[in-house]
């Protein structure tokens, strides 16, 4: 009776730890972004290198818990713009962006590595912190325009995101996974072009911040003169903050083994009565494998020892 309490309680507690195990991994894949430099869509001319880490804990079939830490570029251009109203106005920008998020990953349907469900798509929705830098390049130079303040504004050049998006697991074994993914993260900021509302006095900049003013206002540089002077002129589209996204591949490795269980020796009590029965061919190659070891063995392990029995004199 006792050891069928005992057993009964193994099994409880290896059936919650089995559910609960967690994940690291790496994630590889491309960026980009959504505002007034893309004209509110994503453009296939912009799409650059992501790369980051994560950390998942998987708390049951259904839900996960992910922290991650990525990093990617994002750019857009006036130049491949269809409308020639943005053609003229003639800004473009690059950012390199550092965001730490926290999501919940929903499985839509269960994913349970000992039950052999190992594919399964999710859903995720979380939230973020990013760290972003608008920069322009002028005359064969990059210059960061958030100090330039082409708009006659501040800004922070942190936000805050909401990811969203789906994605789909696989599990190739025990210990290792790969998914694919798309994410899009809605910002409360719409300076990652560092274009939002409206044009500034450039006249006024062109005498003592003539860089900025430069900066503020590129037309000049197609038309070839600086005609009028463009204050209160809408720049941007301050009702629509600016959108980004990561897509890619997502490489993990499992912290536990096949039973669910981290791989530590305090476990291996939990491990006997999880183990599956051994078929007739597995019992077979264990008992071939056990006469060739027999067989490898050096002649003096295979004798006994005689003992030695010295004679009375």
């Amino acid at each position: 009776m006792k050891q069928q309490v005992i057993l009964l309680i193994f099994g409880i507690l290896s059936s919650t730890l089995s559910a609960q195990y967690n994940e690291v991994g790496a994630f590889l894949g491309t960026s980009n972004y959504m505002g007034e430099l893309s004209n509110q869509r994503l453009s296939n001319q912009q799409y650059r290198g992501a790369f980051g880490v994560f950390a998942r804990h998987n708390a049951n079939e259904r839900f996960s818990v992910k922290a991650s830490l990525l990093k990617g570029t994002i750019g857009g251009s006036d130049a491949n713009s269809l409308k020639e109203a943005d053609r003229m106005r003639n800004l473009s920008f690059r950012t390199h962006l550092t965001e730490l998020a926290l999501t919940g990953e929903l499985n839509l349907g269960a994913y349970n590595i000992r039950a052999g469900k190992g594919s399964v798509p999710y859903a995720f929705m979380g939230l973020a912190v990013t760290r972003f830098n608008p920069q322009a390049e002028f005359r064969g130079t990059w210059y960061d325009l958030q100090p330039m303040h082409t708009e006659g504004k501040k800004y922070l050049r942190n936000t805050m995101a909401v990811p969203f998006g789906l994605g789909m697991r696989f599990n190739i074994s025990y210990k290792l996974n790969i998914g694919l993914e798309f994410g899009a993260r809605l910002t409360t900021t719409d300076y990652l072009d560092d274009v939002s509302t409206y044009y500034p006095d450039v006249v006024g900049m062109r005498s003592t911040e003539p860089l900025s003013a430069a900066l503020s206002y590129r037309t000049p540089e197609v038309t070839g003169s600086f005609g009028e002077n463009p204050l209160g002129k809408t720049r941007g589209d301050r009702m629509n903050n600016d959108w980004y996204v990561f897509a890619g591949l997502n490489v993990s490795v499992n912290l536990t083994d096949k039973y669910g269980l981290d791989f530590d020796k305090k476990y291996d009590v939990f491990k006997e009565h999880l183990k599956k029965p051994k078929t007739e061919k597995q019992q077979e190659r264990d008992l071939q494998k056990s006469k060739y070891k027999q067989k490898r063995q050096p002649f003096w392990k295979k004798q006994k020892m005689q003992p030695i029995v010295k004679k009375r004199m």
